[in-house]
Order: C-alpha cells, then structure tokens, then sequence
C-alpha cells in the first residue's frame, strides 16, 4: 500500500524501515545477467534508493549508479554505513535538492523527488533497478512515474522491476514486457504473505 513522503521521512527518523534489506537483494542477482545483458560500465538508475546495499555491489561490478531519495537520513546512512567518502553538492537545476556524490565518482544520491529526475539534468540510463518504489508511490502517481522512468531510460535499456499486486502491461505500453519470475515471503513481525513479481521492460 503507498503511503505519503512524510511518512516515509518519519519512519527513516524513526529508525522504523523494515523495509530495508540488509543483504544484496537476491532477485537481483538471480536475474544480474537480464539486466546488464553483458555490458561492462552500465549507468544504473535506482529510484527511491534508501540506503540499498545494492547501490555498492553495482558499483564494485564496475558500474556507475545514481540514486534518489526524500530521506537524507537514508542516504547519509548508505555512505556512512558502507564507509564511502562523499562530497555533498547543490543542484541549482532542481529547488531544494542536494546530491551527495562518492569521491570516485562511482555513486551518485540525490536527495530530492523522484518526479524532479529529468534526463537534460542526470542524463540517460543503461539499466533501471526498481525495488518496490513503484508500490511506495500512491496510485495517482503511477502515471507520472511511468513518464519519469521511461524518459531516463537509453534506447537500449533493461528495466528490473519488482511489483507487487499490479500489472505492468497497462501502464508500460512502450516498453515490452518480459515475465521473468515470482515469489513469496513473510516480513518478520507480521501476518501478511508479500507476493512479488519480476519483469525485464525494454523500450520498444
């Protein structure tokens, strides 16, 4: 169920991110070879990113990544966490936005709105890694998100996208659709069985 930034800025505050993964997401490297299709020095896109150890392993696969966020708690989190030197920078282009840029260059976080991520500003993307960003995004949003992602995507990119309960075919038409796998799991503390889709997309 989507919920409001606020909530998910209060819930980084409060320590409260069940969420997070502390591990390499293993759907991602089950289906590593879909999304780099054998290309060396992807730039990867990581939308709603949090403080994802996926971001690291990206980049010591010799990737380049840039990530957004609303929490800057999140993103300070990843780099203290992972032990990454960072230099923090404006964004005149985007109001109230600062990126946050390792000192080799290999990361990049925004904090800012994802809705706020225009291709003349970060450029386009290799490959896209969606982990649940679209089931945080209220559903009157997913229209925009769509127009989002889709317009950082390079014309030859692969977009990993982990849904639950929704179906991509009617708010991707120009992209095609690749099924590549699904699961099952229980968040620790609660009741409810989570069941998760992974689908390849490839502009058209």
């Amino acid at each position: 169920m989507a919920l409001s930034t606020e909530y998910w800025m209060s819930s980084w505050k409060a320590g409260d991110i069940v969420f997070h993964n502390d591990f390499i997401y293993p759907m991602l490297q089950k289906h590593a070879e879909k999304l780099f299709d054998n290309q060396s020095n992807c730039r990867v896109f990581v939308p709603l990113c949090g403080k994802s150890l996926d971001m690291k392993w990206f980049a010591d696969l010799g990737h380049s990544v840039v990530g957004v966020d609303v929490s800057e708690v999140g993103i300070l989190s990843f780099f203290e966490d992972q032990g990454i030197e960072y230099v923090k920078e404006s964004v005149p282009e985007i109001q109230g936005a600062t990126r946050y840029k390792s000192k080799d260059g290999k990361i990049t976080i925004y904090k800012a709105n994802l809705f706020s991520m225009k291709k003349d500003i970060i450029g386009d993307f290799d490959c896209i890694w969606d982990n649940g960003s679209l089931v945080a995004i209220n559903k009157q949003d997913r229209q925009k998100y769509v127009s989002t992602l889709t317009s950082l995507m390079a014309d030859s990119c692969r977009y990993l996208l982990i849904a639950l309960d929704f179906d991509p075919i009617k708010s991707e038409p120009t992209c095609t659709l690749e099924k590549l796998d699904a699961s099952s799991y229980r968040v620790h503390g609660r009741e409810a069985v989570y069941y998760e889709t992974v689908f390849l997309m490839k502009p058209k």
